[in-house]
């Protein structure tokens, strides 16, 4: 039987459901104060977020990410990378840091 939009919806989500469940409890606590707070992202913190989300996107198939952002023109912009970086001898990794999560422009 094929799935509902109920069930499908949001399922590709690294929601709060998720982080909740993945992230060591320390770091949600302390990404959940950052959030709430509007303070800038620790960048500790923000490298243990990006381990796990990118081992939880890994596991949905995705391979690469976007970030989305509103600038202040009133319009919106996304920058496109991927997880897989190709090394000098041609084979590759998956990778992504903290510093993909942490607050570039104003």
């Amino acid at each position: 039987m094929a799935a509902t939009v109920m069930e499908l919806y949001g399922s590709k989500v690294f929601n709060e459901h998720e982080m909740r469940e993945r992230l060591p409890s320390s770091t949600y606590k302390s990404l959940k104060a950052t959030i709430e707070q509007g303070r800038p992202l620790d960048l500790e913190v923000a490298n243990v977020v990006a381990s796990v989300m990118k081992r939880w996107a890994i596991e949905q198939g995705a391979t690469h990410y976007t970030h989305w952002f509103q600038p202040l023109t009133g319009i919106t912009s996304e920058k496109h990378d991927g997880f897989v970086s190709p090394q000098a001898d041609g084979t590759a990794i998956m990778e992504f840091s903290g510093k993909e999560l942490i607050k570039g422009e104003p």
